[in-house]
């Protein structure tokens, strides 16, 4: 199992990530840098190959040696230009450092002509290597293992160069100590780059993470808020508005309806021997029939319709915009769909009916009470004359 220690622990010899998936992660924020930057370096360092060709025509003239040095220069320039053309915002690093790297071989191979052709500028040949070595590992973004390798091909190339056309073994040991200034000091140089690029890598990534953490705690924090008004505001079982709720909607369109002069009912809907259902089959099936009563009344509704549970197996719905009568062919539409549907309960298949007392909001009703008690007289006269009916108060 990977902890979180491991994901961003660093590697002290390569100053990489340990865990190659975060150092995949890390390459791919820094591709569009790297890639810019590799172009550019590769560019310049084509461009002084090129450049110090001038002194190697000045020094040689349009001789053999000058050819051979010109077309070691032009191989590594053709080279680092297909690097650069090859380069893509897809280019994988770790692919490109390798190919980097075998460049920085042959550059440095090649160069040690400059001390058999030029030996009266030796001490200025050693001078760029170094600064060849330093560059490797400051300048060329490519893994700090290939660089190291790299700039360590450099200093034994150019002793062992140095040692064949000559040199003395206390030149060597002076030499060797030369060339490794720049090596230690641009290797600790890039290790410590590194370092600092990855640790500001793993700060952007744990405060991305931190904010992705609070998203996701305010956005499950704002669907608990939600989940807890529509507890507040809905009964439990069937999910239709309970009567603190529906009350406040019905304030507000029976202001609507005084302002707009609009006419405004409400049904009062009680299920017919719903007892019977409870005492069969148990108050599971009852729940059940109440919940599907629900979601029909609310299906065969309009959307502007409120309807809510008024308590036991009793429903109010509270139509705006709509007489009385209007109001009573909604009822009716609401029976025939309850006569019509069959109700799973579980161990048997019933259908229940209803029966819906329907009254008006009146011009001198004080508030909407009156019409709630006069549709549910309504209801009761219906139930009275036989049931499974609309009944309509008169006003």
């Amino acid at each position: 199992m990977t902890t979180p220690s491991d994901e961003y622990r660093i590697s002290w010899w390569l100053g990489e990530f340990a865990s190659r998936k975060t150092e995949l992660a890390f390459q791919k924020y820094m591709q569009d840098i790297i890639n810019r930057q590799l172009r550019i370096v590769l560019l310049v360092w084509g461009g002084l190959l090129l450049l110090f060709a001038v002194p190697d025509w000045t020094a040689l003239g349009l001789t053999q040696p000058f050819y051979h040095l010109l077309s070691y220069r032009l191989i590594i320039v053709l080279a680092l230009v297909a690097v650069v053309l090859s380069i893509k915002p897809e280019t994988d690093f770790f692919t490109i450092s390798y190919v980097i790297a075998v460049i920085v071989v042959a550059g440095f191979s090649g160069f040690m002509m400059e001390f058999y052709y030029r030996p009266d500028i030796a001490i200025w040949t050693i001078g760029v290597i170094m600064i060849q070595i330093m560059g490797l590992f400051m300048f060329i973004p490519i893994r700090f293992n290939l660089a190291f390798a790299g700039g360590l091909y450099g200093v034994v190339i150019t002793m062992v160069t140095r040692q064949v056309m000559g040199t003395s073994g206390a030149d060597l040991i002076g030499l060797f100590f030369l060339l490794m200034l720049p090596f230690v000091l641009g290797a600790a140089t890039a290790l410590r780059l590194n370092f600092l690029q990855r640790s500001q890598f793993i700060l952007l990534s744990q405060t991305e993470t931190i904010n992705q953490e609070l998203e996701l705690e305010i956005d499950r924090r704002h669907k608990l808020e939600l989940k807890l008004k529509e507890m507040a505001a809905t009964d439990p079982l069937t999910g239709l508005y309970n009567r603190r709720e529906y009350e406040m909607l019905f304030a507000h369109e029976i202001e609507r309806a005084r302002r707009l002069d609009s006419p405004l009912s409400v049904c009062i809907a009680d299920l017919d021997h719903f007892k019977e259902v409870n005492d069969t089959y148990g108050h599971d099936a009852g729940d059940e029939v109440l919940r599907r009563t629900a979601r029909l009344i609310r299906d065969k509704t309009r959307s502007m319709d409120i309807v809510g549970r008024l308590g036991g197996e009793e429903f109010i719905i509270l139509l705006p915009e709509a007489s009385r009568n209007q109001a009573a062919m909604i009822g009716n539409r609401i029976l025939e769909a309850l006569a019509s549907t069959d109700i799973d309960v579980g161990t048997a298949i019933v259908r229940i009916k209803a029966t819906i007392g329907v009254a008006q909001l009146l011009p001198d009703d004080r508030d909407f009470n009156a019409a709630i008690r006069r549709a549910d007289a309504a209801m009761y006269r219906g139930k009275e004359a036989g049931r499974n009916r609309v009944e309509i108060d008169p006003g």
